[in-house]
């Protein structure tokens, strides 16, 4: 459909009795943990931040900073640098 049927699609979600009894559930299973371990997961569109709780359970978060296209602008040499090490044969 597109970004602003996806964005409206969230808010009716978000503003929903469900929605709203949904995302206290994950405010009350977040609230008073603490962080024990951090780790990154590739997602193919961007670079997830896999938090790891004191109660063992594990939180995805994702940040626009490791989107794939953020990276890209942000990265571009380091990708370039990364690219030629994995297939040196192509380097100009």
């Amino acid at each position: 459909m597109g970004d602003v049927c996806d964005m409206n699609d969230l808010q009716r979600f978000m503003s929903s009795p469900e929605g709203a009894a949904h995302l206290e559930s994950i405010r009350q299973a977040l609230k008073g943990r603490t962080i024990v371990e951090v780790d990154f997961s590739n997602e193919v569109y961007y670079v997830a931040v896999i938090l790891q709780l004191d109660d063992d359970s594990v939180f995805a978060v994702s940040d626009p900073s490791l989107e794939v296209g953020t990276l890209r602008l942000k990265f571009e040499e380091v990708l370039d640098r990364e690219y030629y090490v994995e297939f040196p044969e192509r380097k100009p």
